[in-house]
């Protein structure tokens, strides 16, 4: 184990808060990094969330199997990280599985540049998505978490 450690420790948690805030810590690992979480039962809902959807992204440790805590060890593995044309493919798909979502709404998404770099994602939205309300709830709930999980390695999507 050569990457950080977060640990959070659920007990102390309203179950309301849990599973967002360790999504976000998860989100917030570099790769190699561990999330460990302390809980007071075994989180096997959570796992089959995280195959769900970080399939082949993560390995799962039990340290402590109950009765009374269970500790997890949630590793983020090292991914391959795609550049230039393939990257561009990666991020192409993504859009392509959530135009649909937006064209039923009368919206669109184009793909205006990829820093390859920083692997920074520019979109442009169009259609009543462009100056819809919602519009920055739909780049990051929608587009951005698409993005991600085509390409992993992408570390945010911006609006231009």
């Amino acid at each position: 184990m050569s990457g950080k450690i977060v640990t959070l420790d659920l007990r102390t948690m309203p179950v309301f808060e849990r599973h967002p805030r360790i999504f976000d810590s998860w989100e917030a690992l570099s790769p190699e990094g561990v999330l460990r979480i302390i809980n007071d039962h075994d989180p096997k809902p959570l796992r089959y969330q995280f195959e769900g959807e970080y399939k082949d992204k993560f390995s799962w440790d039990y340290v402590s199997s109950g009765p009374e805590e269970w500790v997890v060890n949630i590793t983020k593995l090292k991914m391959y990280e795609a550049s230039g044309e393939e990257l561009k493919a990666k991020v192409q798909s993504a859009l392509a599985e959530v135009r649909p979502h937006l064209q039923a709404d009368g919206g669109d998404v184009e793909l205006v540049e990829i820093d390859d770099n920083e692997k920074i994602v520019s979109v442009r939205l169009t259609g009543a998505c462009g100056g819809c309300p919602s519009a920055g709830m739909t780049l990051k709930a929608g587009v951005e978490s698409t993005v991600k999980k085509f390409a992993p390695e992408i570390k945010r999507v911006d609006a231009v």
